[in-house]
């Protein structure tokens, strides 16, 4: 390999990409200097960052409120409150219209059908309770709504 300035060698064009997490270790060989690409150019503001660990769904969700101010914290808090009380009225309503097809006629696919839907109803409230919990724990209150406020 020559050692001259400006020489194409082996070491020139060799460049090694890894990300140990993934286990992924990458050569990739270029002839000479990288060259500019017109992108390099734009200043693009720094990425938000997250560190998600797989094995814990409450650390996935600690790690997307970290960066976030107590306004910010807020306003999410009353979106998923909002959210959640959609998920729960939805249930509601599919239980009490499940009920009153169970009473009146005999199970059939119609029935099983609706059944389904409450199942699936129940499982997004309990999931979607569990994200409005850690967003209420993050904040260290329950915001009041203004919805609330006026009803009274």
């Amino acid at each position: 390999m020559s050692r001259r300035p400006g020489a194409k060698g082996r070491r020139d064009r060799l460049e090694r990409f890894s990300n140990p997490r993934l286990g992924v270790e990458i050569f990739l060989c270029r002839g000479g200097a990288p060259r500019r690409k017109p992108r390099d150019d734009l200043q693009l503001p720094k990425p938000f960052a997250l560190n998600l660990e797989p094995s814990s769904p409450k650390h996935s969700v600690a790690a997307m409120l970290a960066g976030l101010n107590e306004v910010a914290l807020e306003r999410l808090a009353l979106d998923v409150i909002r959210e959640q009380r959609r998920h729960l009225e939805h249930a509601q309503s599919l239980y009490e219209e499940l009920s009153e097809l169970e009473a009146e006629a005999p199970v059939d696919e119609g029935t099983e059908d609706l059944r389904h839907d409450y199942r699936l109803a129940l499982l997004m409230m309990r999931t979607h309770h569990q994200i409005t919990s850690a967003v209420i724990d993050k904040l260290g209150r329950v915001p009041r709504l203004p919805e609330d406020e006026t009803s009274h």
